[in-house]
């Protein structure tokens, strides 16, 4: 069965900042009051990526148009101009040596705060046919999913060929065979997300039927349909405060919201109000509530209660891609058509078309 991708620049991965600890650093305030007032450029193809850095500032990634750094006051845009590898960008994570690395079409980019440096991934073949056929866009060569363990490795999920591991000098190759074989009696598995829970342990999502995949720094473990999964196509993994993870998919089948708790997996599905099946982020506020953000669907808001579509003002919020939290606790949101603050009362576009 071939997979359908309606638009491959809203593929996106959530990735958070991290210091060694695991927690976002604090030193600086992320906005000063009055700096509402300066807004982004949308980028044509919208933004497909946004994490805090731990000084408090923001990075936003995008779909064709580079990198964006903004201070709360000004931003600053990047682009393979400046030394980025591709403009087509996809993930972001920082490590403990204080380097930003960002997820692009053509590999890894590593930025020291001063020059970028292109780290290409190994080489994939992709002469077998099934790129063409079935995602004539996806690149196993790109670099689609970043996050960092507790032994400061950077994990990279890639568009067909698994999963990478980099020391800082050498890749190792992870979860190339799992799921399900493509035409060409290959298994081609594309990891579109990656995340550290808060016992240290990676989660790894498979597009390509493989489910979920744990890994807690000795052997993976693989979860499916048949040990609780709502479905075999992940998109995207979060662990909440109380350490459930919690997962989305894809939207096919009997696919929903699909809570791990140690022992046993429970759905929420839309009879039980779910607002879309097909999940794209998924992030925890300061009150416990769920946000979860949906490509084809109106962000959505779960109490512990009920599920509701978020609104303001009247407004829906649809193609949201990312959701994640600053140092003051605002709510930032956005993807295709923009992006958004929200400090708890008030939604703020922080974006402008050119």
């Amino acid at each position: 069965m071939k997979i359908t991708l309606r638009n491959i620049y809203l593929i996106i991965l959530v990735s958070t900042s991290i210091s060694c600890s695991g927690q976002v650093k604090t030193e600086k305030k992320l906005l000063e009051k009055g700096s509402e007032s300066y807004r982004i450029p949308r980028p044509k193809n919208g933004f497909s990526n946004g994490n805090v850095d731990t000084d408090g500032t923001l990075w936003f990634t995008s779909n064709g148009n580079g990198i964006y750094h903004f201070d709360g006051k000004t931003f600053k845009n990047y682009t393979v101009k400046d030394g980025l590898s591709s403009d087509q960008v996809f993930s972001i994570v920082s490590d403990c040596k204080d380097n930003l690395w960002f997820g692009t079409q053509n590999g890894l980019v590593k930025y020291n705060r001063q020059q970028f440096e292109h780290i290409p991934l190994p080489y994939h073949d992709t002469t077998t046919g099934w790129i063409s056929t079935v995602y004539p866009t996806l690149n196993p060569n790109a670099a689609y999913a970043l996050a960092t363990d507790n032994n400061n490795n950077l994990w990279i999920g890639t568009g067909g060929a698994g999963a990478y591991c980099y020391d800082g000098k050498s890749f190792k190759s992870y979860l190339t065979e799992i799921g399900q074989k493509q035409e060409d009696s290959l298994y081609h598995n594309w990891i579109p997300f990656i995340r550290k829970d808060d016992k240290g342990n990676m989660w790894f999502a498979s597009m390509t039927h493989g489910g979920v995949n744990r890994f807690d720094g000795d052997e993976f473990k693989q979860y499916s349909i048949k040990d609780g999964l709502s479905d075999s196509q992940v998109r995207t993994i979060y662990c909440d405060k109380s350490g459930k993870i919690l997962i989305g998919f894809n939207g096919n089948r009997n696919s929903g919201l699909t809570v791990y708790d140690g022992k046993s997996f429970n759905t929420y599905s839309v009879k039980d109000g779910l607002c879309n099946t097909r999940l794209r982020s998924i992030y925890e506020d300061k009150n416990g509530k769920i946000w979860l953000g949906a490509d084809l669907g109106n962000l959505c808001i779960f109490d512990g209660q009920k599920f509701s579509e978020f609104s303001y003002n009247g407004q829906l919020f649809s193609e949201v891609l990312f959701i994640f939290g600053d140092l003051e606790s605002n709510v930032w949101f956005g993807g295709a058509n923009g992006l958004w603050k929200y400090d708890g009362e008030t939604v703020t576009e922080m974006t402008t078309i050119k």
